[in-house]
């Protein structure tokens, strides 16, 4: 999700560079406009200014000091918009590099995230081999215990058999011995 909007906003500060660049583009075509509206008021003029020339020799010279007056104006204006321009270009150029050091700095956050999930992947893959490690050693420690517990168990139940026998065998010792005590007994009398 959180790369899904790193890719949206790298893609609208990517279409903020297209519209500047669109932008600059236009004005420059809007130049280049000025420019050819300008060289054909300047041609226009010059020829009202030779056929009008001998008749109004002094109505020309006004007309020309207000030409010059206009030239002066939309030279003014024109290195102005000039100025302007390089200004709008001067700030695409900070906006793009921004945008470039923007960029740059998402894709460095993905690439430190996708290690941090790697790094964490790994860190939880050895916690669970760790973990299966110490359910195998106390299953065989339990499994020991166990086995351990039944050789006990048997050991003690051979014991208690053994003695048992031991008991059996010293009573009918004993009984054998007061039937012997008995007869001879018997005898003497």
């Amino acid at each position: 999700m959180e790369r899904q909007i790193q890719e949206q906003q790298k893609n609208i500060l990517m279409e903020r560079v297209r519209e500047r660049e669109e932008e600059m583009k236009n004005v420059e075509e809007e130049k280049e406009r000025m420019k050819i509206m300008m060289e054909e008021e300047r041609q226009n003029q010059d020829k009202d200014k030779k056929r009008r020339e001998d008749e109004y020799k002094r109505e020309m010279k006004e007309q020309e000091e207000q030409m010059r007056d206009e030239m002066k104006s939309v030279k003014e204006e024109f290195k102005n918009e000039k100025t302007e321009m390089r200004k709008e270009t001067e700030t695409v150029k900070k906006e793009k590099k921004n945008l470039q050091i923007e960029i740059n700095r998402l894709m460095k956050r993905i690439e430190n995230e996708r290690q941090h999930h790697d790094k964490e992947r790994k860190r939880r893959e050895e916690e669970f081999n760790e973990r299966e490690e110490q359910y195998k050693t106390l299953l065989e420690e339990k499994e020991e215990s166990e086995r351990k517990t039944q050789e006990d168990m048997k050991r003690e139940r051979e014991e208690r058999e053994k003695q048992k026998q031991e008991e059996k065998t010293r009573r009918e010792e004993e009984e054998e011995k007061r039937e012997r005590e008995k007869q001879i007994s018997v005898e003497q009398i």
